[in-house]
């Protein structure tokens, strides 16, 4: 009976170091019910089959169970699939191994004696963690930072101390005899196995946490540089207006240099007022400051990549949402627009500000786009080669949206290769 308990922990330990692994590796899993329900029903297979004490049914189980937990719960390719098998594969057989090795050249015990299997198993399973483990974190996608190498070098330290430890009750239980104090042994052996776990697990949790918040930072800080951008914008803009209010005293100064024949005095003076103003062709396309300076700003990035660069902005008031969450919403949907219309072979871009039933605002990009964006769980994934690190204009789209009890809805028409994302928000809500 404690055996039967003990081997169903140490099977649900290594359902943790395959979840371990996929986190570390593969992008977003599905739904987490979904999930959870596949890590149960590859824990019940893994352990139900153990009792039929047949290496190759074990192996053949839990090749496929790898495979159905990246394929099935990470939404992984088929080539994918096959190389996380391998490499699991590799490492579990590569522990047992060194395992058997120990066991018979170094304790001089017989790999194998019912009294060591739970220590056996739990010391192989250890060794079987901290590979897979340190190897899902050295990968060139999942880059270890300078920071973390302290702190997962003194994590190490719990899982090497157990197998240590391990190894002590393993060579102790081969000459036990006493009953009692080996099922103490077999339930100790169980619980450091479990204290592994928690560990490791609330240290992804902390981790992960402090990326989201270090994510959001990087949202709040663009925002504000983006704010703080087109406010400098709308600056330059105003100096122009002075510069129009005052150009009959200009034009008066250069006709009385033409009189004078300084041609010379012309040319830098006529400079001068270029360099200090900085003149554009400005266009007041609606009676909000920040969206004329932001459709002003992509009219002319899009002239300088031919991109054709169409507005329909209707007099809708955005008066209910703070001059950052414009400047962060509009920018964010604008130069993810460019983005995309770039590589494409047409290259065109449309947006669209209207009222809709007099409670809502409707802000509407099209763009033209070869191919169909990445998704994943109903979210597009980001184009851009460092995941972790891009992708924050869409959660700071998703973020104003929520903030003004609004939604983000998007579509891709392949017959005219157009991507559409429309940002719906309630007026009725407070800044």
């Amino acid at each position: 009976m404690i055996s039967a308990i003990s081997y169903a922990f140490i099977y649900l330990f290594q359902a943790f170091i395959l979840y371990i692994y996929f986190e570390n590796t593969l992008t977003e899993k599905k739904k987490p019910a979904f999930y959870i329900l596949l890590t149960l029903a590859v824990w019940a297979a893994q352990y139900g089959v153990s009792f039929f004490e047949l290496p190759i049914l074990n192996i053949t189980t839990f090749i496929a169970t790898i495979f159905l937990v990246a394929y099935l719960g990470y939404g992984a390719k088929i080539r994918s699939c096959v190389f996380h098998v391998c490499i699991l594969t590799f490492f579990m057989m590569g522990t047992e191994f060194l395992m058997m090795i120990a066991s018979v050249s170094i304790l001089n015990v017989d790999f194998g004696a019912h009294r060591q299997l739970i220590a056996q198993a739990s010391i192989s399973k250890l060794l079987f963690f901290v590979s897979t483990y340190f190897a899902s974190k050295i990968r060139k996608k999942h880059a270890v930072d300078l920071e973390s190498i302290p702190i997962l070098l003194s994590l190490s330290v719990f899982p090497v101390a157990s197998i240590l430890f391990l190894l002590f009750v393993y060579d102790a239980l081969s000459s036990q005899e006493s009953h009692p104090i080996t099922i103490g042994l077999s339930i100790g052996t169980v619980l450091l196995l479990l204290s592994n776990m928690v560990v490791f697990f609330i240290y992804e949790i902390t981790r992960r946490t402090h990326i989201k918040n270090i994510q959001l930072q990087l949202e709040q800080q663009r925002e504000k540089i983006s704010a703080e951008y087109y406010e400098l914008l709308f600056e330059k803009q105003e100096s122009q207006k002075i510069l129009i209010h005052d150009v009959k005293r200009h034009l008066q100064a250069i006709h009385t240099m033409a009189a004078t024949a300084k041609p010379a005095e012309i040319e830098r003076y006529t400079a001068e007022l270029c360099r200090e103003f900085g003149l554009s062709d400005a266009i007041a396309y609606s009676g909000n400051r920040y969206v004329d300076v932001i459709i002003n700003r992509y009219v002319q990035a899009c002239k300088a990549k031919s991109i054709a660069f169409e507005t329909d902005v209707c007099d809708t008031s955005l008066d209910f949402m703070s001059d950052t969450d414009i400047t962060a919403l509009l920018d964010n949907l604008l130069e993810n627009a460019v983005e995309a219309v770039e590589p494409a072979s047409k290259k065109h871009i449309i947006l669209s500000l209207y009222d809709y039933n007099q409670n809502y605002v409707v802000i509407k990009t099209q763009n033209s786009c070869d191919n169909a964006p990445r998704v994943r769980n109903g979210k597009i994934l980001s184009s851009k080669k460092d995941v972790q690190a891009h992708g924050i204009g869409l959660k700071s789209i998703y973020r104003i949206a929520a903030k003004y009890n609004g939604v983000v809805e998007w579509k891709y028409c392949a017959e005219t290769a157009v991507f559409e994302i429309v940002v719906i928000m309630d007026k009725s809500m407070e800044r």
